[in-house]
């Protein structure tokens, strides 16, 4: 496999994986009914919760988004902005760092999701990491 074919791949994989969480997060409030738990503290703690998943939300699609404009310069053969992929690798470790260190408060029939967002984690930033080895100058 070249190293553009590689990058291609990986590419791929970390722009869908970006994406698809950040779009998945904008349904989680109303996924698990977070306004339900809501009721009885003060009105900018909700309002702060909603507009902070809101804007992280939106942040991760857009790193995803970016990502595929990235991939799409390197399929037309320019060199890639590899900015927004050590900005996403980052994040991405800072994500599977936060899990390892501070996970999330599951019952004990849920543990399984610990391993899912845990390699999920995992998975994107390697893909980065791949990324942004297979698009270095030789």
């Amino acid at each position: 496999m070249t190293r553009k074919s590689t990058a291609t791949v990986a590419l791929t994989m970390a722009a869908s994986c970006s994406s698809l969480m950040g779009a998945y997060h904008f349904l989680l409030p109303s996924m698990f009914h977070w306004g339900a738990f809501l009721k009885k503290v003060p009105e900018p703690i909700p309002w702060a919760l909603f507009s902070i998943n809101f804007f992280f939300s939106f942040l991760l699609l857009a790193g995803g988004i970016l990502t595929f404009v990235t991939l799409r310069a390197l399929r037309r053969s320019a060199h890639p902005d590899r900015g927004i992929l050590f900005a996403m690798a980052g994040f991405w470790l800072a994500n599977a760092l936060y899990q390892v260190f501070i996970p999330m408060p599951l019952p004990a029939r849920m543990w399984p999701l610990h391993v899912v967002l845990l390699g999920f984690a995992a998975l994107t930033l390697l893909a980065y990491v791949v990324s942004l080895l297979a698009t270095r100058e030789p």
